[in-house]
């Protein structure tokens, strides 16, 4: 009786220490406390503004746009509130919470604020700017000739045409808008610097690394390890390419410039070299596939397309997106879909997003229901969309027949690796223009992106010079620094095939993965869609792969196989 007696008051006095330490502290009451004014207030001006910007991108309109800048600027304006940041301040020198959810919380809230603590006046320049930028992008409608034509159909001249003539009247028609609004990316580098520098940073470009949780060196680390990595294969590569284009043009492999590589910045393979599957999929219905394909792993997105708005209009944004309206479920896509290969792999791509934002947990505090990094969904949605170039695809999707879908399978995959090899190198160019835009946006920019692009893509651009048509490229004004996650993104999506092959999915064909295999779709749901921003991005990739993030992987894929 005595030993039993000691041990269960043993136990008694676990329990209540463990009662003890599961009671709220007061950092965690106050930590809670503001995370629950702050939700109340964010909540509603983010739907607010999400409804705002899905408006001007289907309509174009100027009243439209109107709506979205007052629906960004009120977002500036409560992440502006010096005392309000203060108490995060505050809160994170403080330390000592305990509810894991809270201090991730509290981590999202100082980013968000640390950007808006600059002089009101630059941001509200800066939005103002931004919504002229995109305004004019949206609305611009590239003349060939004497008649206005749509972005598909330029996209569709340099993916068929083998007349040098052609493509380039319609790569420079694509590129004129650059000559519109070119002055006004050095005006916003300028702003944006200055509000970094306010704010104690070296540049936009070293606030934004840190507002994304990278570090400057590792990540600089990161791009020259894959530059070192990829130049020599890149270089075999793109003699075969060259041999290809310059025979397809009829002209000799010195004489060819941008234009002739089949699409408008040289950032995938071309078409003909994609082992015949332009051809493949003429007249295919991009919504059918992906609705086929994510039905094959467990993930229904018929709510999704419901939603989604997925063809031309006029005023219409000629982009693709994925986007999350209000954290609680209305998921949608844009799309200006065509049958063809790229728009189904644009929607592929694009529908991956939406699937990432669906299968959030809902039960997550608002604030934590975002993905847990740039570079985690653009992971997704690029594996996913690179499932339009694989066999298994082909016929389990597509529809083709077996004999056809092999025929094409050895090829196939050299496509994938070689698109990938390709990719990096455009890649390259991206993250060193803005890392030189932001050091110093008063340099020559058009001779900036020529020489970047001579030396990571190898593209000659005599005849160019003076020209604005980085400025074509609108990331750089839509989405600064953050080129980079697509191709993080890439390595992410390296790591989860490694791990889906040799834990989830063991003995499967590499080339399926993830395609068709339900338990795939349950491990995408479990590991990296339900939990959100509850973890930092690496915690996440170490949770859900079992080790940090690699290039390894990448390189075993795309690099080696490549060469």
């Amino acid at each position: 009786m005595r030993r039993a007696f000691v041990v269960m008051g043993g136990v008694l006095f676990l329990v209540r220490a463990l009662n003890v330490q599961a009671a709220p502290s007061d950092a965690d009451r106050r930590c809670a406390a503001l995370c629950e004014e702050y939700t109340a207030k964010f909540k509603p001006l983010f739907i607010a503004q999400q409804r705002a910007w899905w408006d001007a991108n289907i309509t174009g309109t100027e009243a439209a746009y109107a709506r979205k800048q007052a629906a960004d600027q009120a977002l500036i304006d409560l992440h502006a509130d010096g005392a309000f940041f203060a108490r995060i301040q505050s809160a994170r020198e403080a330390g000592h919470i305990a509810d894991p959810l809270l201090g991730r919380q509290l981590d999202v809230m100082y980013r968000s604020f640390l950007e808006n603590q600059a002089d009101p006046a630059v941001q509200k320049r800066i939005v103002a700017l931004q919504n002229e930028v995109d305004r004019l992008f949206n609305n611009h409608r590239p003349r060939l000739g004497d008649r206005p034509v749509h972005e598909n159909d330029l996209r569709g001249i340099l993916a068929k045409t083998a007349d040098s003539a052609e493509a380039e009247a319609a790569w420079k028609a694509y590129m004129d808008v650059g000559a519109a609004i070119g002055p006004r990316l050095a005006e916003m580098a300028r702003l944006r610097n200055d509000l970094a520098r306010k704010l104690g940073y070296r540049n936009y470009h070293a606030l934004s690394l840190f507002l994304q949780e990278l570090d400057e060196t590792e990540f600089s680390k990161l791009f020259d390890e894959l530059d070192v990595l990829t130049r020599g294969p890149y270089a075999r590569l793109k003699a075969e390419i060259d041999g290809g284009r310059a025979g397809r043009f009829h002209i000799a492999a010195t004489e060819l410039r941008p234009w002739h590589y089949g699409d408008f910045f040289f950032q995938e393979l071309p078409a003909e070299q994609q082992a015949g599957l332009e051809e493949a999929y003429t007249g295919a219905d991009p919504v059918a596939l992906s609705r086929r394909y994510y039905a094959g792993l467990g993930l229904a997105m018929d709510d999704i397309l419901a939603r989604s708005d997925l063809y031309e209009k006029p005023g219409k944004c000629p982009h693709g997106y994925g986007t999350d309206m209000d954290r609680s479920g209305d998921v949608r896509v844009i799309a200006n879909l065509k049958p063809n290969l790229y728009w189904s792999t644009t929607m592929m791509h694009e529908a991956g997003h939406a699937i990432y934002y669906k299968y959030i947990c809902a039960d997550l505090p608002f604030l934590l229901r975002d993905v847990s990094h740039p570079m985690t969904t653009e992971g997704i949605a690029q594996m996913f969309g690179a499932a339009t170039r694989t066999g298994p695809f082909l016929t389990g999707v597509l529809g083709l027949p077996a004999d056809r879908a092999n025929r094409l399978s050895r090829s196939i995959q050299c496509a994938i690796h070689a698109d990938r090899l390709v990719f990096s190198r455009w890649s390259q160019v991206m993250v060193r223009f803005e890392q030189g835009l932001y050091a110093d946006p008063e340099q020559d920019l058009a001779k900036l992106w020529s020489d970047l692009r001579r030396q990571y893509q190898l593209l000659a651009a005599e005849g160019l010079a003076g020209r604005p048509d980085y400025a074509a490229k609108f990331h750089l004004f839509t989405n600064p620094v953050y080129y980079h996650n697509y191709l993080m993104g890439e390595l992410f999506a390296a790591q989860i095939r490694h791990h889906l092959l040799a834990n989830v999915a063991p003995g499967r064909d590499a080339a399926a993965m993830p395609c068709g295999h339900p338990e795939a779709g349950e491990y995408l749901r479990r590991q990296v869609f339900e939990p959100g921003n509850r973890y930092s991005w690496r915690e996440l990739i170490t949770r859900a792969t079992g080790e940090p993030l690699t290039a390894r992987y990448f390189a075993e894929e795309s690099i080696l196989e490549a060469r």
